[in-house]
């Protein structure tokens, strides 16, 4: 696990699946040249964000685990868009709780319907 720097990790954002991804003021952390999370410090816990290249999504599972060993002491909130609802199933074998829906404010001004999940800190993961 790698931290980037905030541009390398917006154009991989973009580049691995969230084409509209605007920087937040995230830090951004690469996972085998494969898989980038986005990590934005809220008051209280972090939101968390990923993109994983679609050829490597087999090994979402061992980078999930990975970012959670640097931040599962951490409350996280995860904010997943109502079409990819197959990463709530991913959210869950990471440790975080059933999804309710939610409507969010995006950086670049939309509100958009999302999937939270949260995660206790040192929940179970794997």
């Amino acid at each position: 696990m790698t931290k980037i720097d905030k541009i390398t990790g917006s154009q991989l954002m973009r580049l691995w699946g969230v084409p509209s991804w605007v920087e937040p003021g995230a830090e951004y952390y690469l996972w085998e040249g494969c898989c980038v999370f986005a990590l934005v410090k809220q008051d209280g816990f972090y939101d968390i964000h990923i993109a994983m290249d679609k050829h490597r999504r087999k090994d979402s599972r061992i980078a999930g685990a990975a970012i959670l060993k640097r931040f599962g002491n951490y409350k996280l909130r995860a904010a997943i868009l109502v079409d990819r609802e197959h990463v709530c199933h991913y959210a869950a074998k990471m440790g975080f709780s059933s999804p309710t829906k939610q409507l969010i404010p995006l950086t670049d001004g939309r509100v958009v319907t999302s999937f939270i999940m949260w995660r206790e800190p040192g929940d179970y993961y794997g």
